[in-house]
């Protein structure tokens, strides 16, 4: 039988080593604590980590340890190896006399010496005077006891004694004679009994071990948090690359779509332009066969023939020589024509391939929060880096293109429905504040507040520029809404805050029930949170509906920002002293949609037919 117990019969009784996962034993893995992490690691896995050299670096934790003695200056651990003296016991183990100088078996054990003894070495020690009343205890009954009662004798290494004290100056157990030598209270060593030491250590330890467990649990909190944000930062990888492919996969199917088209369609113009060409050349042929034929026919036949019969052949071909030299080849109208094929907004489309798609960062991160805005309500300021689109290629991005002259471009924009939260529904450039039949994927870049989205890049207003954007915005009410209730806002700004509130810096325009126009719905225009108009609109009742198609226009020459109602002709605010220097990024809010139903439409360029009327205002 095997001197050593089964890992499998010890390790939940923490004698297995946690990097060999081997049994800890006396000889070669002796347990040795490390100062570090409390944990014990046996001698042999700690000797293959140090390599030998005086440093190691710990398995558990790799904090570095300077081991001037090597691994064997770390101190064993005498409790991992009395509960295995103790299992060797239960098991039957081969236990060796700890005196007996033959190596013989033991069979029982002193409590007061802690020793080992065989039979013989058990009738001796009984003999001794000093040692008469020494308990002695067998094998057979040491199984039946808890190992707790399983006790080492801890003797001072340098006198021999019982260690019965305990020096708090030293942090150390310590017999009689070292409380008289080297830990002498006249020399200011706090020297106490071990069982006072003991309790109020172990007081001390159990609150370090109850702050231990707190901050285990705000660890494991910690930990499952990260966790989240990995698997979310994950998932958007995934949720990204498919996407790109699906893009890239449909825009090349709309490229192998029109390749196909233009193929087609030069086989049909080539076929147009190939029919008559070969009906000429057919009939071309054919008359060249008719007059080689006939002349060639004439020939021999009066070349066979006498005068009168000449005669005769010559009366009687003339006519038809005659009609076939009359005979013309058909004309197809050209001296030459052929099919080409012209590359015309292929440069654009290469152009616009550079640009084509932003991969990009969107980052939540907690901003300071002002006085107004509760504790447990969002509040995370919103980065969106620029991604693979350099600053360069914004203005482009953007797809500016001259509007009405004046140096004015509109910007088509387009909302990002990535960062749209999972209740609001993005259908191409129109938003709604409806839950989505397919609700899109839970991701950490959306926006956590109900209804919100940003569009997918924001203005870069150049030096002199003026940009012209445009929205539509409907809504319809089912129930009166109560007062101060804002279930639409638009705003441009520079800093986007994931907030329940408007945005506290740049321009906000929200369409809201009115506290200063009572039983009203109003437009109101803030900028950097201070109201700037105030507007009714329609009364707040049921079945009210009202479209507006709001414009701005940023101008960076005059730093002022334009809003426009273009939809019931008027100038709702003008604001100044805008500053462009930053870009700007336009979040709307679409409401909750309890009483209202709200949608808004970013136009394009090709929708846009009141350049007139805006000309018109811009000139009041």
């Amino acid at each position: 039988m095997t001197d050593y117990v089964s890992a499998s019969a010890i390790k939940d009784l923490l004698t297995e080593c946690p990097i060999c996962r081997e049994h800890f034993d006396e000889a070669r893995r002796t347990p040795r604590r490390m100062p570090c992490c409390v944990q014990s690691i046996c001698q042999a896995c700690l000797e293959t980590y140090s390599k030998g050299l005086p440093t190691l670096s710990c398995p558990m934790c790799r904090h570095q340890h300077n081991l001037s003695g090597g691994v064997k200056s770390l101190p064993k651990e005498p409790i991992i190896l009395r509960i295995l003296d103790h299992l060797k016991i239960v098991k039957g183990l081969h236990l060796t006399c700890t005196d007996c100088p033959d190596g013989n078996p033991a069979m029982s054990r002193c409590d007061d010496c802690c020793l080992f003894l065989c039979q013989e070495c058990l009738n001796a020690h009984k003999r001794v005077q000093s040692m008469r009343d020494h308990q002695t205890v067998s094998f057979d009954d040491m199984r039946e006891r808890p190992v707790e009662s399983f006790r080492r004798l801890h003797k001072c290494t340098q006198h021999h004694q019982p260690l019965q004290f305990y020096c708090h100056t030293c942090d150390q157990a310590v017999c009689v004679s070292c409380t008289v030598v080297e830990h002498d209270k006249g020399s200011g060593h706090n020297v106490v009994s071990v069982e006072n030491a003991h309790e109020s250590k172990a007081a001390e330890n159990e609150d370090v071990l109850q702050r231990l467990d707190e901050k285990g649990k705000a660890l494991e909190k910690a930990a499952e948090d990260l966790q989240k944000k990995c698997d979310s930062i994950k998932s958007s990888r995934s949720t990204a690359k498919d996407e790109i492919n699906k893009a890239f996969t449909n825009l090349m199917e709309a490229l192998q779509q029109r390749k196909t088209v233009m193929l087609s369609e030069v086989d049909r113009r080539s076929d147009e332009a190939l029919k008559p060409a070969e009906e000429a050349l057919d009939f071309t042929v054919t008359l060249l066969t008719k007059v080689k034929s006939s002349t060639e026919y004439t020939r021999q036949m009066r070349g066979k023939a006498d005068k009168i019969e000449d005669l005769q052949v010559m009366g009687s071909s003339a006519a038809s020589l005659n009609s076939i030299l009359a005979e013309t080849p058909k004309d197809v109208g050209f001296v030459r024509t052929g099919i080409s094929f012209v590359p015309a907004c292929f440069k654009k489309i290469t152009s616009l391939m550079q640009i084509a798609g932003i991969v990009r960062v969107v980052s939540f991160s907690p901003a300071k929060r002002p006085e107004y805005i509760p504790f447990n309500n969002i509040y995370n300021s919103i980065t969106l880096d620029q991604g693979t689109l350099e600053q360069a290629a914004a203005a482009e991005h953007m797809n500016l293109e001259p509007v009405g002259g004046g140096g004015m471009y509109y910007a088509d924009l387009e909302w990002d429905s990535r960062t749209a939260s999972a209740v609001v529904t993005v259908t191409g450039s129109v938003v709604t504040n409806e839950k989505p039949v397919h609700p899109p994927p839970a991701s950490s870049w959306r926006l956590q507040l109900s209804r919100r989205v940003l569009a997918s890049t924001p203005l870069v207003v150049g030096k002199g520029q003026r940009i012209m954007c445009a929205m539509r915005v409907t809504f319809s009410v089912i129930k009166p809404e109560q007062k101060g209730r804002v279930f639409f806002d638009a705003a441009f700004t520079h800093s986007p805050i994931e907030a329940h509130r408007l945005q506290p810096i740049g321009l906000s325009v929200n369409i809201a029930t009115c506290s200063n126009h009572g039983g009203y719905i109003c437009i109101k225009v803030y900028y950097n949170r201070k109201r700037l108009r105030d507007n009714t609109l329609t009364p707040n009742k049921s079945d009210t509906s009202r479209t507006l198609d709001i414009c701005f226009i940023l101008d960076e020459a005059k730093n002022t920002i334009h809003v426009l109602d273009v939809s019931h002709p008027r100038v709702v605010a003008k604001v100044h002293e805008v500053m462009f220097r930053d870009p700007l990024w336009l979040i709307i809010n679409s409401g909750d949609n309890r009483n209202t139903r709200v949608s808004c439409e970013l136009l394009p360029k090709s929708d846009i037919d009141f350049v007139d009327k805006i000309t018109d205002l811009l000139s009041e």
